[in-house]
């Protein structure tokens, strides 16, 4: 009696395992992180503030910061900033009288981009990008051959608006507006797409896809805060949600069904995304999206 249950049994799993071949349900494997970059800057937000020659209010003043001034930070200790000043002096300010900032200028000039790759010119399925044009350049006019009278030039047909990020692939773009209306609907900014930071989020999918993991620590670069470090990425705040799923909707409901990825895309500490899709054999694609605040 106990073995025709037993058998049962395994005909009704077997049953329900085709069952869910067969209507296309694909489980969405994910993962989720989250981290804060070192504070570099802080921007004075109270009208003045004190900066005192030891860590505490007893200290002599050194000088009188004013609102909107934005001064180097070189540590966090307790509830104050230890700051350089322009004129190389050390002292300390309250933290509840400044905030923490992005300055992307800072190092930029010994810093060169990462230059794309042939890959990250390449949409899936084969379509090349062309590069774009840098400012003030302008589009070679092919010239006919000598003897032939130049065709005349047809109207051209007038762009069609639409919400397509330029740089995105449709991909990409679709997941972006998903996580965009998930915001809206929570009285959350829209993010910003960063394409920078879309370019390595599609280097980790790769990555990932290259050497079969599916992990935020890379066997190539690292943690996902040291890739962002070694790209030249600032941020104060950073996370990383990672999934692989044939549908972009259906990875996207997925991400938001797990209460640490519904964390990331509807954290009000971040202001900018990157996204990168790229096939897999094993999901069919792997999803990257990559968060970062650049508070100004």
């Amino acid at each position: 009696m106990k073995r025709k249950l037993a058998v049962l049994l395994l005909i009704c799993l077997l049953l329900v395992s085709c069952r869910n071949s067969m209507n296309g349900n694909y489980e969405t494997e994910e993962s989720s992180i989250f981290g804060m970059g070192d504070i570099e800057y802080c921007k004075i937000t109270s009208d003045t503030a004190d900066v005192k020659a030891g860590l505490g209010i007893d200290f002599e003043t050194i000088t009188i910061l004013n609102k909107d001034d934005i001064v180097k930070v070189l540590s966090q200790v307790g509830d104050r900033y230890v700051v350089q000043l322009d004129n190389n002096q050390i002292g300390s300010v309250d933290a509840i009288d400044a905030q923490p900032i992005v300055r992307e200028d800072a190092g930029q000039q010994s810093q060169q981009p990462p230059q794309p790759t042939e890959e990250d010119r390449q949409e899936p399925g084969g379509q090349w990008l062309e590069d774009e044009l840098q400012t003030g350049e302008t589009t070679p006019t092919p010239q006919p051959p000598e003897g032939e009278e130049a065709p005349s030039p047809q109207p051209q047909p007038r762009p069609v608006a639409d919400s397509t990020i330029e740089g995105l692939t449709s991909q990409e773009n679709e997941m972006l507006g998903l996580v965009n209306n998930e915001r809206e609907r929570n009285n959350l900014p829209a993010l910003v797409i960063d394409l920078e930071l879309t370019r390595v989020a599609r280097i980790k999918s790769q990555d990932m896809e290259d050497n079969n993991y599916f992990s935020h620590y890379s066997p190539t670069y690292g943690s996902p805060f040291d890739m962002m470090d070694s790209f030249g990425i600032k941020y104060l705040h950073a996370g990383e949600n990672l999934a692989g799923n044939p549908s972009v909707e259906d990875a996207h409901v997925a991400l938001m069904n797990s209460s640490g990825h519904r964390k990331n895309i509807l954290s009000p500490d971040f202001t900018h995304i990157g996204i990168g899709v790229k096939p897999s054999n094993r999901y069919g694609l792997l999803f990257t999206q990559m968060f970062i605040s650049k508070p100004q």
